[in-house]
C-alpha cells in the first residue's frame, strides 16, 4: 500500500467561524489582544492590515465589524470539517495552526485517484463555508 498523506490547512479560519465564505462581502475585523489577525476582502480594500491595532482599524474602516476571536468558536469548526472529512479515510489527525493530516494512501483507488481525491476534499471544505489549501506529500510532515 502506498502511503500518502493530504494536509488541509484552513487559513481563515478565525474569520470564517464568524462569516462563512459563502457570506456577503460585509467588512469584518477579527482582533486578538486588541490587534487585527483577521479580516474580510473588504477591510483589507480600505486599508486594514494584519497587526494593525484596533483604533486604526477603526479609522480606516469605521463601518466594520469587530469579532474578537474565539478559539473556542475555531475548535469546534475544525471538528465539524475532521467530521465531515473522516468520509474519506478514519486516518485523520489534527496538526498545528488549523491544520488537519489525512492518510489517504489506502483510499486512492476508492475515490479515483490523488487528484479526483483532493478535488473531493476541497469541495467538502467549501461547502462547509471554510477556505483550505491543500498539500500532498509521502509523509505527514511533508504534507
Amino acid at each position: 500500500m502506498q502511503r500518502l498523506w493530504i494536509a488541509i490547512h484552513l487559513p481563515r479560519l478565525p474569520l470564517e467561524v464568524f462569516r462563512p465564505r459563502w457570506s456577503a462581502d460585509d467588512c469584518t475585523v477579527v482582533l486578538e489582544q486588541e490587534r487585527v489577525i483577521a479580516m474580510s476582502h473588504a477591510a483589507r480594500a480600505a486599508g486594514v492590515q494584519p497587526g494593525l491595532r484596533r483604533g486604526g482599524a477603526i479609522m480606516l474602516a469605521p463601518h466594520s465589524q469587530f469579532q474578537q476571536r474565539a478559539p473556542a468558536l475555531e475548535a469546534e469548526a475544525l471538528q465539524a470539517v475532521a467530521l465531515a472529512l473522516l468520509q474519506y479515510t478514519p486516518q485523520l489527525a489534527p496538526a498545528e495552526q488549523a491544520t488537519l493530516l489525512l492518510d489517504v494512501g489506502a483510499s486512492l483507488r476508492l475515490f479515483g485517484g490523488i487528484r479526483a481525491l483532493c478535488r473531493k476534499v476541497a469541495r467538502s471544505v467549501r461547502a462547509l463555508g471554510f477556505t483550505g489549501w491543500l498539500g500532498c506529500a509521502p509523509t505527514a510532515r511533508g504534507a
